[in-house]
């Protein structure tokens, strides 16, 4: 198993987020990803890479891959799909939180527009 890398061990004993003015929790599992999704769905400002959103998608390209924003980690994380199995390129992993929300995307997006890029607003108004 791999270590995962968005927990230190200097923080692993406390649940506060990194950052008091925000409202993150620990975003690490695929039903993280999963969550995060939902929240980011329902958010009034998809876009907003500092909005209380845990990740924020950026782009995605069905069955290609897709660039998400981690808010916790504030860095881009790409996400690559090969014959549909997503990997995450910043964890090393195919069961993390990055995996979570991109298998939500997908699901969103329809299946028919392979290697098509769309934008946030087309994923949102699939």
């Amino acid at each position: 198993m791999t270590q995962n890398p968005h927990k230190s061990e200097e923080n692993s004993d406390s649940d506060e987020p990194p950052d008091g003015n925000r409202q993150l929790t620990n975003c690490v599992t695929i039903e993280d990803g999963t969550e995060a999704f939902m929240q980011w769905m329902g958010s009034p400002d998809k876009k907003s890479l500092t909005s209380d959103n845990q990740i924020v998608l950026i782009r995605f390209v069905n069955d290609v891959h897709a660039v998400l924003y981690d808010t916790s980690l504030s860095k881009e994380i790409e996400v690559r799909l090969t014959s549909g199995i997503p990997y995450c390129n910043f964890c090393k992993s195919d069961d993390c939180a990055h995996i979570g929300f991109t298998i939500c995307v997908e699901q969103l997006v329809r299946h028919g527009h392979i290697g098509n890029d769309e934008s946030i607003e087309e994923i949102i108004n699939s």
